[in-house]
């Protein structure tokens, strides 16, 4: 039975997993709670209360094995070997998400992309074919795809989500500098690089 985690716990293991990613990459065998307090910004009594949702993970006054705590908070938040996603919109952002590595050695690999421009369709950026918009619900349905990447100018942001919508996506990832309007069963994650850095730059102002 899965356990209930909440929304905030699972954020913040999203930023433990990525800083243990680092962790292991640099061959750390373990790291303490109190060195994960310092690189996530957390406190060490938070980030003890969350991994202990996860199970009886570390050693009291030695710490954590970094591969293993990695693996157990990934293995609980994704709850699956892989997560498939598929972009729509092959032009500059979309073109570096494709090239991105992380999108196809780690555990969210994007399968197909789809743009409009004939020139794309038929070709292939790190081995992910680029189709013709018009078949995106086709083909999703007939592969393990879950989320659906918007990388495409604002002005057609919502014509592609509700192609999004249509190919039985429920969850979706926006790129694109515009709110969309999707059913409420649609889970969207906004993500807009200019309001990012804007509110980095109140933080340092504060």
């Amino acid at each position: 039975m899965v356990k209930k985690i909440s929304k905030k716990t699972i954020e913040r293991a999203l930023l433990y997993i990525r800083t243990l990613e680092g962790l292991v990459k640099s061959n750390r065998y373990l790291v303490s709670s109190g060195e994960l307090a310092k690189m996530t910004g957390f406190s060490d009594v938070q980030i003890r209360k969350d991994i202990s949702k996860f199970g009886k993970v570390g050693t009291p006054r030695i710490g954590y094995k970094t591969i293993e705590l990695r693996d157990i908070l990934e293995g609980f938040v994704l709850q699956q070997d892989s997560v498939y996603a598929a972009l729509f919109g092959v032009g500059n952002l979309g073109s570096a998400i494709l090239k991105y590595p992380g999108f196809h050695k780690g555990r969210i690999k994007i399968i197909a992309a789809f743009d409009k421009d004939l020139k794309k369709i038929g070709k292939k950026i790190n081995d992910v074919n680029i189709y013709s918009i018009d078949k995106a619900p086709k083909i999703i349905k007939r592969t393990k795809i879950e989320i659906g990447i918007i990388a495409v100018p604002k002005e057609f942001s919502q014509e592609v989500a509700d192609i999004v919508v249509l190919s039985g996506l429920k969850g979706i990832v926006n790129f694109s500098p515009m709110s969309i309007v999707v059913p409420k069963n649609i889970v969207v994650r906004d993500i807009d690089f200019t309001i990012e850095f804007l509110s980095l730059f109140c933080d340092i102002q504060r």
